[in-house]
């Protein structure tokens, strides 16, 4: 089945912004309308500018072969010069207003939110998705993990999509996109590391690439003794080379990030794969309005638009669940009741301390002298407090947190959950386990103080067994779709959490960390009947805003939406490339992974 009436669907394009350098690659929308294109993006994000750099490059093996003409749907601004996606303190994990306001600030965030959650008494969970140039990786919070080998391994073999989806089959695809740089000597590691566990470090990554891959160049007084604090609460050992395909326990470098180590700025899609070499191309084109217009696409359409948006506008296109599109009046294309299924995410609980005095975390911005010392530093040097990211993400299994009745005591719940439920086949097979991470900084739970000194604990659930749906009830392109994740829907999810947030203060608890925290803020110290645990986890949920896996890539016949082509099964010319294709998600943030995929679909 052809594409035509995708081709023809409302398009969503904003106003052109000037590119810095004179090029023709951005166009007015009238005139992006008129060209004709072998290849047309929606979605010029984490996935679709990787996909468009990478298609519309000139040929490498033939001089008479003519690079495909490529066009660009963005429905965000081009933004190369804001501060705010630009410089890295900015970016924050959980959008605390006192350290960045590009989460929630609708210049840069779509402001999704989820329908009230059953399993967390009706808490409404919040889902920033990038509305700019270079989608959610102008927003996020720039770390740049791989998953296990196992993460991965089961796509290609218990899923069926082949040895190319592999750990193995993935690795050059990760290392392509990476441009690494070593950590400065000048900054301590979080644990020292041997001179050859340095070189398999270096071994592990890729030094070609247009992303800039590196390691933090300042650390909190929070970022060692917390790590220190990990490896004992949790009885594990640092980890030396976290990429390797064994992403278990806390990096002894601290997690890699997507910041330039030569201009000490973010590095993410857009100043990664849409650079000057790419907008001087002239078979590549981007437009940004919001407006309706028919384009004309004679070999592909790749949809990037994340997986809230792409189905969205498949439904809206006619390729989805029958009962749901015709409920709404729009004719069917392609009847697909999986699409906008399969939604999973990584949702944390979080904790608030305050610090004893004199700490020296992100709060300590408030102070005008430390700000400016720092401002200088960064201007002088692109290093310092600016170009900070989260440095301490370290992961533990369930039984390093629960005690040995405790744990079978969930594992028995699940067994019988799942005995009871009717699962789909992409749902069986997982095991959870919890990442843990310091934010260095107040205020998230609960109202900070001027000149104290905060941390927030965040324990978040990698592989939980619920899977939640992203769905329109509108036909208007403009109106937000429900996203129901589902979160805490069994038991074992929610106890997941309940463990996690225990941890979390027996972790601040443990020296070295203990040194420096002075109070339990939230939950407080009080705090510590099972009901009163309960109600706080309740509240206390958020996400690491990753969501995936709503056009699954797996066989029909274990509800997949795409084949390892990628091509949506039942139509001709369509692709997915964006997490949404991601069938089961991964130990750690997703962001290099999405990288991985793109360059895996560029290159072919």
């Amino acid at each position: 089945m052809a594409l035509s009436r995708i081709i023809s669907l409302s398009i969503f394009v904003a106003y052109s912004i000037a590119v810095p350098s004179s090029t023709q690659t951005t166009l007015s929308a009238p005139e992006f309308a008129e060209r004709e294109f072998d290849v047309l993006i929606l979605g010029g994000g984490t996935a679709g500018l990787v996909v468009a750099n990478r298609l519309s490059a000139p040929s490498t093996t033939s001089k008479n072969v003519s690079p495909l003409r490529v066009g660009i749907i963005e429905a965000g601004q081009y933004l190369p010069e804001d501060p705010l996606i630009n410089v890295p303190t900015a970016g924050n994990l959980l959008g605390n207003a006192n350290v960045g306001t590009l989460i929630g600030n609708p210049t840069y965030d779509w402001l999704f939110e989820s329908v009230p959650q059953p399993g967390l008494d009706g808490l409404v969970i919040q889902y920033p998705r990038g509305k700019v140039l270079g989608g959610s990786s102008a927003i996020n919070s720039m770390v740049w993990q791989r998953g296990s080998r196992s993460d991965y391994d089961v796509w290609g073999t218990s899923l069926g999509n082949g040895e190319e989806w592999t750990f193995e089959g993935l690795l050059p695809f990760f290392t392509r996109s990476e441009n690494w740089t070593a950590p400065s000597t000048s900054t301590p590691a979080l644990f020292q590391l041997s001179p050859a566990q340095k070189q398999a470090l270096a071994e592990a990554h890729g030094t070609r690439g247009p992303m800039q891959i590196t390691y933090n160049n300042f650390l909190t007084d929070l970022d060692v003794p917390a790590a220190h604090a990990l490896v004992c609460a949790a009885g594990i050992a640092p980890n030396a080379n976290p990429d390797d395909g064994t992403d278990l326990s806390m990096p002894a470098q601290g997690v890699a990030r997507t910041v330039d180590a030569h201009t000490g700025l973010r590095s993410y899609s857009a100043s990664a794969y849409f650079d000057a070499e790419a907008r001087a191309r002239v078979n590549l084109h981007l437009v940004t309005n919001a407006v309706t217009y028919t384009v004309a696409v004679k070999k592909e359409v790749v949809m990037a638009t994340g997986s809230i948006k792409t189905p969205q506008i498949l439904e809206l296109s006619g390729v989805g669940n029958r009962t749901l599109l015709e409920s709404l009046g729009i004719p069917v294309v392609l009847d697909m009741p999986e699409i906008g299924e399969n939604l999973q995410d990584h949702p944390v609980t979080l904790s608030d301390f305050r610090l004893k005095a004199g700490a020296v975390t992100l709060d300590s911005l408030a102070n005008g002298t430390f700000t400016s010392h720092h401002q200088a530093h960064f201007k002088t040097n692109k290093a310092g407090v600016f170009t900070y990211s989260v440095a301490d993400i370290g992961t533990i299994t369930l039984q390093s947190m629960t005690t040995p009745s405790e744990f079978k005591a969930m594992r028995a719940s699940l067994d019988k959950e799942l005995a009871e439920r009717s699962l789909t086949p992409l749902q069986k097979g997982e095991e959870g386990w919890v990442e843990i991470v310091v934010v260095p900084s107040g205020g998230v739970l609960s109202p900070p103080q001027a000149g104290e000194s905060y941390m927030t604990g965040v324990a978040i659930q990698q592989h939980a067994f619920g899977q939640g749906s992203v769905h329109i009830n509108s036909t208007n392109i403009h109106d937000p779709p429900v996203i129901d994740p589902r979160i805490a829907d069994l038991r074992w999810d929610f106890d997941i959490l309940y463990y996690g947030a225990k941890f979390l203060r027996k972790w601040a608890q443990t020296k070295p960390l203990a040194d420096l925290v002075d109070e339990m803020i939230a939950p407080p110290a009080s705090l510590k009947g099972d009901d009163e645990w309960v109600k706080f986890v309740k509240s206390s949920v958020r996400t690491t805003n990753h969501p995936l896996g709503t056009t699954a890539m797996a066989p029909r016949s274990l509800g997949g939406v795409v084949d390892p082509r990628l091509k949506i099964y039942g139509l001709t010319n369509v692709r997915v490339v964006d997490a949404s294709v991601i069938p089961l998600t991964t130990g750690v943030a997703i962001q290099s992974t999405v990288y991985a995929i793109a360059e895996k679909f560029g290159l072919e």
